[in-house]
């Protein structure tokens, strides 16, 4: 079931983008959707406390208390993977809506014939993100592990170690081979990089890029050797579309 979150201040906008994402998934029944609708950046962030993330998360930008820039940088502090598509009356803001790694932003009104093609590229990118994995072979047997759950990867002894988003570590078997090819088919996803010889990221859950260590957004921090810090600087700003602002001295 996809977990959907649309948030504008304006009752007749969430009325109408609210009717056209009913008329989208009726021409779609194998899509299993539901439809939160909140007023206010406050609504939504609290839900989350207790209902968790969306996967899609449709934000109006001019709203008071917060507006949907600055939700979209909350949303990406709790939320590194649901993706975001900004809906507003002006275009001022298309450039600052790469600070939250937007996928789309579109201009009211809203029509069918603009809305619809970007629910198709959505549904698309969620369902090959939500099926994309890799398998480890473990003392239990192989595992799947889907890509977007994985924040890092370390080399113990001969062993790999992952750690997931929900705080769980799984450990691969003894391996022969090298760290970078064991690691090999996660470094084929562009979110992945290595940041020393025997540690492996995923660039989505970095807060902060220093000289020596990486900052991850739940507090962990990660070795980043000479060797990998410029190519882990570019991969993530390339992936981010950020400035150098956010890089550490």
């Amino acid at each position: 079931m996809l977990r959907i979150a649309l948030c504008d201040d304006e009752e007749r906008e969430r009325k109408s983008a609210s009717a056209l994402l009913e008329k989208y998934l009726s021409l779609h029944p194998d899509l299993e959707c539901d439809i939160t609708v909140f007023s206010s950046a406050r609504e939504l962030l609290a839900c989350m406390e207790t209902a968790g993330n969306f996967d899609l998360y449709l934000l109006d930008i001019i709203m008071p208390d917060k507006n949907g820039i600055e939700l979209g940088l909350e949303l990406r502090r709790l939320d590194n993977t649901g993706l975001i598509i900004y809906l507003t009356t002006s275009p001022d803001y298309a450039v600052d809506s790469y600070l939250t790694h937007a996928f789309f932003y579109l201009l009211k009104p809203l029509r069918e014939d603009r809305l619809f093609p970007v629910l198709d590229e959505t549904m698309t990118y969620i369902n090959r993100e939500k099926n994309a994995a890799v398998l480890v072979k473990t003392r239990e047997g192989l595992q799947k592990l889907p890509v977007s759950s994985i924040v890092y990867g370390e080399l113990v002894g001969r062993n790999i170690q992952y750690h997931l988003s929900d705080g769980s570590v799984i450990q691969s078997m003894t391996s022969r081979r090298s760290f970078r090819k064991e690691i090999s088919p996660l470094l084929e996803y562009p979110q992945f990089a290595l940041c020393s010889v025997s540690f492996v990221v995923n660039l989505s859950f970095i807060e902060r890029v220093g000289r020596n260590h990486l900052t991850l957004k739940e507090g962990s921090r990660l070795p980043l050797t000479r060797a990998f810090r410029e190519h882990v600087r570019e991969c993530w700003l390339d992936y981010h579309l950020k400035g150098d602002e956010n890089y550490a001295d």
